[in-house]
């Protein structure tokens, strides 16, 4: 698949990701009266099933087995996470507002992710001559 056409399908299964995270946490909250803590935990599993999959089948590819690469994606998952907290800190410490951590994960997170998946998680066997 062409660099575009990766960039612009991990956008969209990240999207899609992102908002059944969220949709989880929120029903689970709210209907199921469920810690916010273990909702948030759910539905970022959820989350995970969908990033993994769609990036997986669609964006990267791969032709492996569907369960293959989950143990590398998650650990792309934990260093995003782990970015995006290490950004956090920062931006308050330094005193600056929301929006500023909001932009600058936004500007880092998503490409670094994108590069780890592409070329660690997903990374396509090297062919045998």
């Amino acid at each position: 698949m062409p660099l575009l056409r990766q960039l612009a399908s991990f956008g969209v299964v990240g999207s899609c990701a992102t908002l059944l995270h969220v949709a989880v946490a929120w029903l689970l909250i709210e209907q199921a009266a469920l810690d916010g803590f273990l909702a948030n935990a759910y539905g970022a599993a959820a989350a995970f099933s969908v990033s993994y999959l769609g990036n997986a089948r669609i964006t990267f590819a791969t032709g492996r087995e569907p369960w293959s690469g989950a143990v590398r994606y998650l650990g792309v998952t934990l260093v995003s996470l782990a970015l995006s907290t290490a950004i956090l800190t920062l931006t308050q410490r330094c005193g600056m507002p929301t929006y500023a951590y909001a932009m600058v994960v936004v500007a880092i997170v998503p490409p670094a992710t994108f590069l780890l998946a592409k070329f660690w998680a997903f990374q396509q066997p090297r062919q045998q001559d």
